[in-house]
């Protein structure tokens, strides 16, 4: 990341990232574990058969997915964070910030509920005894949230490269930055 300019690869790989994570959070809510039917013992308790624990390994997978895409544009931009003087202040320095913390947020409530409802579902499925169901939108909230956090991780990603400060060549800037138009100085000249 430099010169000002936005990585289409970088946007690429995030995209396909976050979107992948998003499809497995929706996944989960479609094939989420179902009651089919419900026995009564002759002591007592029931028994549940439900659809099947899918939905548990989608929820995770999303995990993984949103986690590793997040990483990616949080380290692909030195985190913001660690290289603050390799940002010119202003506008898309300012609200780069408020779409990194705001990625950040949504992250946040995307990994809770995936990972409340693949915990939930995958207790409700195999150890419940009252034959409860996963609420509804437990997983449509965190696939919800996945989008959110893809829309403000790129958008942060593209900002913040608008911010960026390009490193200048040596000898390219004059003799402050050690020479002459783009000739290489060594400083002998004044011994010539």
């Amino acid at each position: 990341m430099g010169n000002g300019e936005v990585s289409k690869l970088v946007v690429v790989i995030s995209f396909v990232f976050f979107i992948i994570a998003f499809g497995f959070a929706l996944g989960s809510e479609f094939k989420r574990s179902k009651v089919t039917k419900i026995d009564h013992n002759s002591d007592g308790t029931l028994e549940c058969y439900y659809t099947g624990n899918i939905s548990t390994g989608l929820a995770v997978a999303a995990l993984l997915f949103l986690v590793v895409a997040q990483l990616f544009v949080t380290i692909t931009t030195r985190c913001l964070c660690c290289a603050t003087s390799a940002y010119r202040p202003g506008a898309a320095r300012t609200f780069a910030v408020v779409a990194f913390i705001f990625s950040w947020l949504f992250f946040a409530v995307a990994f809770l509920f995936l990972i409340v409802g693949a915990i939930a579902n995958h207790v409700h499925t195999h150890a419940n005894v009252t034959c409860e169901e996963l609420k509804s939108a437990v997983f449509a909230i965190g696939a919800a949230f996945t989008f959110l956090t893809m829309l403000m991780s790129i958008l942060y990603y593209i900002l913040i490269s608008k911010a960026s400060i390009s490193a200048i060549p040596y000898g390219a800037g004059g003799p402050a930055y050690g020479g002459h138009g783009n000739r290489p100085s060594v400083g002998l000249a004044t011994y010539a």
